[in-house]
């Protein structure tokens, strides 16, 4: 939809044509471009998850790695739809120069797209949708909100590493950890954030300083944000603090039900049972 939007805006300014091309065609032009454009990053940045450099390096620098590797692949999609308009001359200079250029407007339309959406949805929650890949959904959060620095949330980044890899504004007590794709999605009391981690890197950094058990495949929860288990046939449902209800695969069933016992159905039943104390 973004990229449709902006189609119209980039045709009017026509940094790669003259003014002979028709309008309606640069229109064409620019929707297939832009849209591309989105879908070759969320491609690359996948791609890039895989590696452990790419994982380790800054956000900043992330977005950059992004930006630079998926406007190589562009430069062939740009260049058939320039050929197709007006012809274009493939020559060393033209090419580098169709590079430098997809990087500049593929920055612009990034910030664009952060800028655009970043009053839409509010950061570091768990329910929202966005149709962005992770990396764009990151922009947008670590956009949307001024942290408020708290003297306590300096000491536990540095008790606890994967804290110090959330936003300010996110860092507090770890409530759980979500796969997504390459990503976890810390649960924090202030919120959620994205970290391009392993989950079973994500668990052993958090479980350095939290007491927890993963209890899914895609999911760890600290024992202290507990509320209470729910039994659902042969799987199960945890409810934490905060609302967050986390699966229970079979595998791990038997040691959540005894570790969530006291927490559970069946600290009720032993409250309601004959002889109890009232």
């Amino acid at each position: 939809m973004l990229a449709l939007a902006l189609a119209p805006a980039f045709a009017w300014m026509n940094p790669f044509f003259s003014s002979k091309q028709p309008f309606l065609a640069l229109v064409g032009f620019w929707g297939a471009v832009l849209a591309c454009w989105f879908v070759t990053m969320a491609i690359v940045e996948r791609l890039l998850s895989a590696f452990d450099f790419f994982r380790r390096i800054s956000p900043v620098w992330r977005r950059a790695t992004v930006i630079a590797v998926a406007a190589l692949p562009m430069i062939l999609i740009a260049g058939a739809g320039i050929h197709a308009l007006k012809g274009w001359r493939i020559t060393p200079y033209e090419i580098i120069e169709l590079y430098l250029q997809i990087i500049l407007i593929g920055s612009g339309v990034a910030l664009i797209a952060v800028a655009t959406f970043v009053r839409r949805f509010e950061p570091a929650t768990s329910g929202n949708a966005m149709a962005f890949s992770p990396i764009m959904r990151d922009w947008i959060s670590e956009e949307s909100s001024s942290p408020v620095i708290r003297p306590q949330d300096t000491l536990s980044a540095v008790n606890n590493r994967l804290l110090s890899r959330l936003p300010l504004q996110v860092r507090g007590r770890i409530l759980c950890l979500e796969m997504e794709d390459h990503y976890v999605r810390v649960h924090t009391d202030r919120g959620s954030a994205l970290v391009l981690l392993r989950l079973s890197d994500a668990i052993a950094e958090a479980q350095a300083a939290t007491s927890g058990r993963q209890v899914h495949r895609s999911w760890w929860v600290a024992d202290d944000a507990i509320d209470r288990f729910e039994r659902i046939g042969r799987t199960g449902q945890i409810h934490l603090n905060g609302g967050i209800k986390a699966p229970v695969s079979q595998r791990y069933l038997r040691s959540v039900e005894s570790a969530c016992a006291p927490k559970g159905a069946d600290h009720g039943k032993a409250a309601n049972a004959p002889g109890a104390a009232v």
